[in-house]
C-alpha cells in the first residue's frame, strides 16, 4: 500500500485561491492513477498538501510560496519557474522533477529525495538541504548561496559548466558527499562542522578532489 494520499479528504489545508482549489478537486474526481494535477500558473498559497501523491503534477510557474509539501510525492513533477520561496518540501520525493528556473530561496528540502532532478537556473539561496539526496541532479547555474547542504548527497551530480557554474558562495557543506560529481562551481564555501572554515579557489578544488570529485572545477 502506498504511503502517499490521493483523496480530497486527505488535504490538510486547501489553497486560498478558488481556482487552485477547483483544479485539485477536479484531479481528485478523476480518481485515476494516470491523471495528473493541472496547476500551471495557479496560486496554491495557503495550502498544506503534505503526504499527497502529486507525482507528475504540472506546476510550472505556479505560486507555491509557503506551501507545505512535507512527505509528498512530487516525482516527475514540472515545477519550472515555480515560486517556492519559504515552502516546506522536507522529506518529499522529487525524483526526476523538472525545477528549471524555480525560485526556492529559504525553502526547506531537508531529507528530500531530488535524485536526477533538473535544477538548472534555480534559486536555492538560503535553502535547507540538509540530508537531501541530489544524486545525479543537474545544477547548471544554480544559486546555492548560503544554502545548508550539510550531510547531503550529490554523488554523480553535474554542478554546472565553466560558463554556467553552480554558485556555492557561503554554502555549508560539512559531511556532504560528492563522489563522482563533475562540473564547475563558484566559492568560497564552508566545509567544517562549525561553519568557520571557508575555502575557495585552489583550496576548494583540492577539497572536492579529496571527496572523490576531482572533476569539479572552481572558477570563482
Amino acid at each position: 500500500m502506498s504511503r502517499y494520499k490521493r483523496a480530497s479528504g486527505d488535504v490538510i489545508r486547501w489553497p486560498d485561491s478558488p481556482t487552485a482549489r477547483e483544479a485539485l478537486e477536479q484531479w481528485f474526481a478523476a480518481d485515476s492513477p494516470t491523471a495528473y494535477l493541472s496547476g500551471d500558473s495557479l496560486d496554491f498559497r495557503g495550502a498544506d498538501l503534505s503526504r499527497l501523491d502529486l507525482a507528475g503534477a504540472y506546476l510550472a510557474s505556479a505560486h507555491l510560496v509557503g506551501v507545505r509539501f512535507e512527505g509528498a510525492n512530487l516525482g516527475d513533477a514540472n515545477l519550472s519557474n515555480a515560486e517556492l520561496q519559504g515552502a516546506d518540501v522536507s522529506f518529499a520525493d522529487l525524483a526526476k522533477a523538472v525545477m528549471v528556473g524555480c525560485s526556492a530561496g529559504a525553502a526547506s528540502f531537508r531529507s528530500a529525495r531530488l535524485f536526477s532532478a533538473q535544477l538548472d537556473d534555480a534559486v536555492l539561496a538560503g535553502a535547507d538541504l540538509r540530508c537531501a539526496i541530489l544524486n545525479s541532479a543537474k545544477l547548471y547555474q544554480t544559486d546555492l548561496r548560503g544554502a545548508n547542504l550539510e550531510l547531503a548527497s550529490l554523488r554523480w551530480s553535474t554542478l554546472g559548466g565553466a560558463g554556467m557554474p553552480a554558485v556555492l558562495t557561503g554554502a555549508r557543506m560539512f559531511g556532504c558527499q560528492f563522489e563522482g560529481a563533475k562540473g564547475a562551481v563558484v566559492g568560497p564555501a564552508l566545509v567544517d562542522e562549525g561553519a568557520t572554515r571557508s575555502l575557495g579557489g585552489a583550496e576548494l578544488a583540492a577539497w572536492f578532489s579529496a571527496q572523490g570529485a576531482e572533476h569539479v572545477q572552481v572558477v570563482g
